[in-house]
């Protein structure tokens, strides 16, 4: 389905990777050696078969590792072997424009370029090349990460607001109640109740990383992000329906 909910393909795969590039692997039947597999498209349209071959990763810089578990070789999106070759062994997707192949399992792995052509003539290990390449691995995950992660919510006589790690205030008390940040956004309550209902987590706002409100709007029973859309629902008791909103603080209707 796409970001709204709605279906885009239907459920007719016994197992499925990830869409990357445009284009994902897909498997209706199961063999001897484990599925099928194809490679879809985001219509759900059959692009290409690898007949009775594994997907070792899915498309990166244009390619995808394929492997009949005794040879490795990399395909471009016609399924094609782009380079006219095989190892008997890879490690990773392509990144970069270097992957890392070996001539023999498990070991002395080297790196290759776009074209196929080996490119260093030293041979490292699989540890090797993750202390290579874990400094990426950990910058792509810092630039996934909010600074709002590491708010700490503080109350100050009746009303709530954040601090970062090094204590200093970001977001001034002035909410009611508040939810914890997640995604940059956070549920808050910035009307006072008379009472509370009870088994009803209500939060009647969204705010943005600097406190910013993105949307009034009463959420009873509050469940927070199920996947990428904050789930509540419309009454008390798990009544009123289920409502969605993105991290914009936008309404979400799914269509089925």
């Amino acid at each position: 389905m796409d970001k709204t909910g709605k279906i885009k393909i239907k459920a007719e795969y016994l197992n499925v990777g990830d869409f990357s590039e445009g284009l994902c692997y897909a498997s209706k039947e199961v063999i001897k050696k484990g599925y099928n597999w194809i490679f879809i498209d985001t219509l759900g349209n059959k692009v290409f078969d690898i007949q009775e071959n594994f997907p070792e990763t899915e498309f990166s810089n244009g390619f995808a590792r394929i492997s009949s578990f005794e040879s490795h070789w990399f395909v471009n999106k016609n399924g094609i072997n782009e380079f006219g070759k095989t190892w008997k062994d890879g490690h990773g997707e392509f990144k970069n424009g270097i992957a890392y192949v070996s001539d023999k399992q498990f070991s002395d792995f080297y790196p290759i370029n776009t074209k196929g052509e080996r490119i260093d003539n030293k041979t490292l290990s699989r540890i090797d090349i993750y202390n290579l390449t874990k400094n990426d691995i950990l910058e792509s995950k810092i630039q996934t990460e909010f600074k709002s992660d590491k708010y700490i919510p503080f109350q100050e006589n009746e009303l709530w607001g954040f601090k970062d790690s090094l204590n200093k205030v970001i977001i001034h008390p002035k909410f009611y109640k508040v939810d914890k940040f997640k995604n940059g956004v956070c549920a808050v309550r910035i009307n006072k109740r008379e009472f509370e209902i009870v088994n009803d987590y209500f939060l009647d706002a969204l705010i943005d990383e600097n406190g910013k409100i993105l949307i009034e709007i009463e959420m009873h029973c509050y469940m927070g992000f199920q996947g990428e859309l904050i789930k509540f629902y419309g009454a008390p008791h798990f009544g009123g329906g289920i409502h969605y909103l993105n991290k914009n603080g936008q309404k979400v209707i799914p269509t089925q």
